[in-house]
């Protein structure tokens, strides 16, 4: 079991890694510096989880309240709720500025890695996976975007034809990898995984249907997806678990956790 010290170095990577990240052009995606934070904006979802703000340089307190203005400024301008994204290892005193300035914590998670010599795979009796790049049908690229977003499973709000095209875009890259996981013939489970720097791949977004939960759906379709992401020459794969369940189901396919993500909104 690797010490503290070790952790918080690939925490202090995995962070670097998503701060100095470049865009890519054309997916409608945005990122800018605002003084010791850079934010990330998405133009065609208010969600939070895709509209937010990490710390990138030590900010002195006396100028910290400036700092958390700027940013109400720069989310305000695009109409986004501020929400700040950080490892509290890394940013001692950060939480309890935050809170001064009045923002409230939103969720507490595991940040979690897994290398290749840790990672366990998990194969679920009647679990299917499929991974889908860029040359996947509509019909499968649709299927995955439908639960990734929660849409009723009544058809009253369908996919539309320009978020496949622009996932089918994203996807092209060859950086991204989306995966869909069957249980008797009917999609059950999505993920996908995002090549990084360094050697480092994150999973995430991995939405369960609420039918098909505890049957190891996840499990299985983030082994796929970290085996994937091996397999494309990434040596470290995270993520961070929502909640206690999650964290034990991932800590069963090798993966540790080396700090806690904080979120923090306005």
């Amino acid at each position: 079991m690797p010490d503290a010290e070790s952790s918080l170095d690939l925490a202090r990577r995995l962070e670097q890694s998503i701060s100095l990240a470049p865009m890519p052009t054309g997916t409608g995606l945005e990122s800018l510096n605002c003084g010791a934070f850079r934010a990330w904006f998405t133009a065609y979802t208010d969600n939070p989880q895709a509209n937010y703000a990490m710390p990138v340089a030590p900010t002195e307190p006396a100028a910290f309240g400036a700092e958390v203005e700027a940013l109400r400024t720069l989310f305000g301008s695009r109409m986004r709720k501020l929400r700040v994204e950080f490892v509290e290892e890394l940013w001692p005193g950060l939480a309890p500025a935050l809170q001064r300035s009045g923002l409230h914590l939103q969720a507490r998670e595991p940040l979690m890695a897994c290398t290749r010599s840790e990672f366990t795979p998990v194969v679920a009796p009647g679990v299917s996976v499929r991974l889908l790049g860029a040359g996947g049908s509509d019909s499968e690229l649709a299927a995955y975007l439908h639960i990734a977003d929660e849409r009723p499973a009544d058809g009253s709000r369908p996919v539309p034809d320009k978020a496949v095209a622009r996932l089918r875009q994203m996807l092209s890259s060859g950086n991204e990898t989306c995966a869909i996981g069957t249980i008797d013939a009917r999609a059950a489970v999505v993920g996908r995984w995002i090549a990084q720097d360094d050697g480092l791949g994150e999973i995430t977004s991995i939405v369960t249907l609420p039918e098909f939960r505890r049957r190891g759906a996840a499990a299985t379709l983030v082994s796929e997806l970290l085996r994937g992401l091996f397999d494309s020459g990434r040596n470290i794969g995270w993520l961070n678990a929502a909640n206690e369940q999650a964290r034990s189901v991932y800590a069963k396919l090798g993966f540790r956790s080396i700090g806690s993500l904080l979120n923090y909104e306005d």
